[in-house]
């Protein structure tokens, strides 16, 4: 698994040596916040320069002081999806706004850097430092002049990154696990249960339901929105996909040879790098410290004892999730200045398969060992993978071309696709099926091509769409055939589908109601008479894989007390269960769980101050509405 900066530098990306730094701080958090810190990291790249027409134009929404723009989104959407990411424009939108919510709540809170400190972060940097080590104002031109930035707005951008950053700290780091909140919850997940359970079936309860014309008559009338047939279209379309213009590309050899000879001096040689991760803040206190140090230590010994363990021992120890679950394997890393100075120098100090021993670094304590070491490529090594990059890079150019030719065409004959696709040498494809926004939803289909398809040129007036990018390399031009226009069907056509309806409702709410009497009557002391399975011992790891969350967690809060089983009646099922816990037996070896407990508990109190400060920052921080729209054409 490749980090962040991994991917992006594999997509062609640069960043000055700032950026490699936030990148390096999002990959120590987890979940939604190393994913919302990922996010706002690539969302600073690419930025231009906007003009402002009239107030209210140049934005979508309006944050405090920070705008939202469709420039914004628009290259948010390109860095997220050159990393891979699939988000719809809808989610990107609410991540910019959470950016916006969090750079303006950072300013109110004081939490910035002085303009002195920053520019003296770039003069610092050594991506702007010429061959002498000095700092070299061309160079820093040149980046500026290639991301269309002023020297001002490249140190406010900064600036905004280290608020941010400093702010995302302050919640990381206000959410301490002791091992008591630990042991609690390793109690809660991991216990085994002694239960017996009993289903309310509710069709044993049909027979009990009346069914006559003016109960369904009136169950129609109260949930008519059940049977509306909703708007739908038969489509036809023609598809443009990179992938086949590139099997199309030819590659000379001298072409291979001279691109080889242009790129050779730059090929460096790489190491396939694994670590084991213990991190420890700068600021930490000594004794926070030398705990970090003694557990590396002690893990250090078992490698040294064992080397081949080293990947499970990365899989249970490593606190860098990313690569832990991969045994702590980084892949293949070059000396160039990319990785904190220690690590590096330590790293292409070693032989294959040898340990270091403990390196400390900004990060924490690593233990460090090289799967592979890759020399410089001869010209048959890369003559595989420099013919493929070339022939992308010819089929990008063709794809272009021919982008701009169905684009053109599907312009010059708006009423017919038959001769867009006979123009541009396309397949025109025409499925019979109808499609509706709700299946093409449960398809898979895109966002925008759901709006495209359902636009008032398209199903209004049986237009030819604008080219519509459906995936990566992929881009349709859409054309409704035929229409179907939404309807709620009469009583009379829908009644066999009411009955069903009525009928599974009635039996439903008949099995809650004797299920809720059975637990009140056993709650007291009664012993109703109730079919329970045969006693059974249940898993906190079956519990969690044969129900879902809200049912599982009302089952792990059922206790006995003394002598008394507890009862709880799991909802969220298709049957309402009654479930008799008789016994919890604690977990064994709890303290081998503290650490990886201690981890996920503060995941979830990362998450929750992080919902907390949103939702402090939507409540205190004026929000305005722009003329720009998240979602402005169906080509976006």
């Amino acid at each position: 698994m490749h980090s962040i900066h991994e991917t992006l530098l594999q997509c062609g990306f640069t960043f000055p040596l700032y950026f490699q730094t936030m990148f390096v701080t999002v990959e120590k958090y987890s979940g939604p916040a190393k994913i919302l810190l990922g996010l706002i990291a690539l969302t600073f790249i690419g930025f231009g320069v906007s003009t402002v027409a009239s107030p209210g134009s140049d934005y979508i929404v309006k944050v405090g002081d920070q705008k939202v723009s469709e420039h914004d989104l628009n290259n948010a959407m390109q860095n997220v999806q050159a990393t891979g990411g699939n988000e719809s424009r809808d989610a990107i939108f609410e991540v910019l706004v959470q950016r916006a919510l969090l750079t303006e709540g950072a300013k109110q809170m004081g939490i910035t850097v002085s303009p002195e400190q920053l520019k003296q972060i770039i003069v610092d940097d050594p991506s702007f430092h010429d061959a002498e080590g000095k700092f070299s104002q061309a160079l820093l031109n040149q980046y500026l002049s290639q991301r269309y930035l002023t020297e001002d707005q490249f140190v406010e951008e900064i600036r905004a990154q280290f608020a941010l950053q400093n702010l995302m700290n302050l919640v990381q780091n206000g959410t301490l696990v002791s091992d008591a909140q630990a042991k609690q919850l390793i109690g809660l997940t991991q216990s085994e249960r002694t239960v017996r359970t009993v289903s309310f079936n509710p069709q044993e309860f049909a027979s009990q339901v009346k069914i006559d014309d003016a109960a369904l008559k009136k169950y129609y009338e109260a949930n008519k929105k059940d049977y509306v047939i909703p708007q739908a279209v038969k489509l036809e379309y023609v598809a443009l996909d990179a992938k086949d213009l590139a099997a199309k590309q030819v590659v000379s050899e001298e072409e291979l040879r001279a691109e080889f000879e242009k790129n050779s001096k730059a090929i460096k040689p790489k190491r396939e790098i694994a670590h084991i991760l213990f991190p420890v803040e700068q600021d930490a206190p000594d004794n926070v410290r030398m705990a970090a140090k003694a557990e590396a230590e002690k893990v250090l010994a078992q490698i040294k004892a064992k080397p081949s363990k080293f990947a499970s021992l990365a899989k249970q120890h490593s606190r860098d999730i990313a690569s832990a679950e991969n045994g702590g394997n980084l892949g293949y890393l070059a000396k160039d200045g990319g990785l904190l100075k220690e690590f590096e120098d330590s790293a292409f100090s070693l032989k294959k398969g040898e340990i270091s021993d403990l390196v400390q670094t900004a990060a924490g304590y690593h233990i460090i060992t090289i799967l592979n070491i890759q020399d410089t490529p001869s010209f048959d090594q890369e003559k595989g993978r420099i013919e493929a990059e070339l022939k992308q890079k010819k089929a990008v150019s063709a794809f272009n071309e021919a982008k701009e030719k169905l684009a053109e065409e599907a312009f010059n004959h708006p009423e017919s696709l038959i001769e867009t696709a006979k123009k541009t040498g396309l397949k025109l494809e025409a499925p019979e099926d109808w499609l509706t926004k709700e299946n093409g939803k449960a398809a898979g289909m895109p966002d925008n091509l759901i709006n495209a398809v359902f636009s008032e040129d398209v199903i209004k007036k049986k237009h030819n769409s604008e080219p519509i990018t459906v995936g990566e390399g992929l881009i349709w031009v859409v054309r409704a055939k035929e229409v179907r226009e939404e309807v709620t069907q009469p009583f009379e056509k829908a009644k066999e589908y009411v009955r069903a309806d009525y009928l599974r409702t009635e039996t439903a709410r008949l099995a809650d109601t004797q299920a809720k009497h059975a637990l009140a009557e056993l709650q007291k002391g009664g012993k109703p008479d109730l079919k329970w399975s045969p006693v059974s011992q249940l898993t906190a790891e079956q519990a969690r894989q044969s129900m879902p969350p809200e049912a599982y967690g009302q089952l792990i809060k059922a206790r006995p007390a003394k002598d008394k089983p507890a009862y709880v009646l799991l909802s969220d099922l298709p049957a309402p269960v009654l479930v008799e816990v008789q016994a919890i037996t604690p977990p064994q070896r709890v303290d081998e769980q503290l650490v990886p407990a201690k981890q996920a508990l503060t995941e979830i109190q990362t998450k929750n101050a992080y919902n907390s400060l949103l939702t402090y920052l939507r409540g205190n921080i004026k929000q305005q509405q722009g003329a720009q729209k998240v979602n402005n054409s169906a080509t976006e």
